[in-house]
C-alpha cells in the first residue's frame, strides 16, 4: 500500500474551497488532506503535529517560531501566491523545514496590472477622467511618455522579469536592483544591474516587486525619492511597508516626484479620509494586481501542483529558504 502523505490545510475549512479542488485532491492515490481554518496553536495542532506538508494561503494567524519544533513530521509549509511576509522563514529553514510559495500563480496578473500602472500615470488617464467627470479643474499635463525612457525595477523575480517582456515594444532601457539574482540573468533578458541609488537617479519609471523582509522595509523613504527624478513614476505592487507612505506623500505634494501608482498601502487599507486621498498626482487601486477572471483557477492549479511535487520529494522548486538549511539540502 502506497505510504499517506498528509497535508494540512490550516487557512480554509473544507466547504470553503472550490468544489473542483477538494474533489482534484481527493483522487491522488496516498494524499490525505485534513481542512480546518486554524486561529490558535491547539488547533494547528490538532490537525497538523503528525502532518508531512503544511498548506496555507494569505495572512499566517498560527505558524509562530514557536510552534515550530512541535510540528515533529512537516518537511514543508507552503503558502499558495507569493508574499511570504510574516512567516518565520529563518526558524523553519533551521529545523529543516521548506518554506515554499508559488508566485507563478499571479505573476501575469500583478505583471499586468504594474504595466497597466505605470502607463495610466505616465499618459494621466484617471486624471484626466477626474478632469472629464468635474471632479477636479486641473487639466492633466501631458509630458510623459514610455517610449524610449528607462525603466527601474527593484527585484527581479518573475513579475518583474515579465514586465519586461510586456513592456518590450516601448524600447525602454531596463535597469534592475536585485542584490540575489544572477547578473547574467538580468543581461540576458537584456536588463542592465545597477545599485539602488544609480537606478533612481537615472529611472522614469520605478517599479517595485521585491519582497517585504526586515532589509526592505522602507527601502524607498525620503532619501530615496530625493535620488528621482522631479517627473518620476514610483509603481508599487509588492507591498505598501516596501515604501515610507508619508515621505512619499510629501515627495508628491512638493514635486520631488511625478507621479506615483499604488495597489498597496500602508496601512492596508488606508484610514478613511487620510491623506493619502488628497493627492491628486497618485493612482489608488485596492490590492487587486492578483485578481483577474482566472484568478481562481491559476491559484489552485498551481497549489495542487506544489502538493503534487512534494509528494514526488521535489521540495526545493518552490523553496525560499532552501539555501538557509543547516543541513545542506
Amino acid at each position: 500500500m502506497t505510504a499517506q502523505f498528509v497535508v494540512a490545510m490550516i487557512a480554509d475549512e473544507r466547504d470553503s474551497l472550490p468544489k473542483w479542488v477538494t474533489e482534484r485532491l481527493d483522487a491522488v492515490p496516498g494524499l490525505e488532506v485534513r481542512y480546518k481554518r486554524c486561529t490558535t496553536e491547539d488547533q494547528l495542532l490538532e490537525i497538523a503535529k503528525d502532518a508531512d506538508f503544511i498548506w496555507t494561503r494569505a495572512q499566517n494567524l498560527v505558524l509562530t517560531p514557536e510552534v515550530l519544533p512541535k510540528l515533529s513530521k512537516c518537511k514543508a509549509i507552503f503558502r499558495s501566491g507569493s508574499g511570504m511576509d510574516g512567516y518565520p522563514i529563518e526558524e523553519a529553514a533551521q529545523l529543516g523545514i521548506h518554506m515554499c510559495n508559488c508566485p507563478e500563480s499571479i505573476s501575469e496578473s500583478v505583471a499586468e496590472h504594474a504595466v497597466a500602472l505605470l502607463l495610466d500615470t505616465a499618459r494621466q488617464v484617471t486624471a484626466s477622467d477626474r478632469f472629464m467627470r468635474g471632479e477636479t479643474t486641473s487639466r492633466p499635463r501631458f509630458n510623459w511618455h514610455a517610449t524610449g525612457r528607462t525603466l527601474g525595477l527593484v527585484g527581479f523575480g518573475r513579475i518583474a522579469r515579465r514586465v519586461v517582456e510586456l513592456l518590450a515594444g516601448f524600447k525602454l532601457k531596463v535597469l534592475c536592483y536585485d542584490p540575489f539574482a544572477s547578473p547574467d540573468g538580468m543581461k540576458a533578458m537584456g536588463v542592465t544591474p545597477a545599485e539602488l541609488d544609480s537606478l533612481l537617479s537615472q529611472a522614469d519609471f520605478v517599479s517595485l516587486h521585491c519582497p517585504l523582509t526586515d532589509q526592505t522595509r522602507h527601502l524607498i523613504g525620503k532619501r530615496e525619492l530625493a535620488l528621482m527624478k522631479p517627473n518620476a513614476i514610483l509603481v508599487n505592487t509588492t507591498r505598501g511597508p516596501v515604501v515610507d507612505e508619508p515621505a512619499l506623500l510629501e515627495a508628491l505634494r512638493n514635486g520631488t516626484i511625478g507621479g506615483a501608482a499604488l495597489d498597496v498601502t500602508d496601512p492596508e487599507p488606508p484610514v478613511k479620509g487620510g491623506p493619502i486621498f488628497d493627492v491628486p498626482n497618485l493612482v489608488l487601486t485596492p490590492h487587486s494586481a492578483a485578481m483577474s477572471a482566472d484568478f481562481q483557477r491559476n491559484f489552485f492549479e498551481a497549489s495542487i501542483q506544489v502538493i503534487l511535487d512534494a509528494m514526488a520529494g521535489k521540495l526545493e522548486s518552490h523553496s525560499i529558504n532552501k539555501h538557509l538549511m543547516l543541513n545542506g539540502e
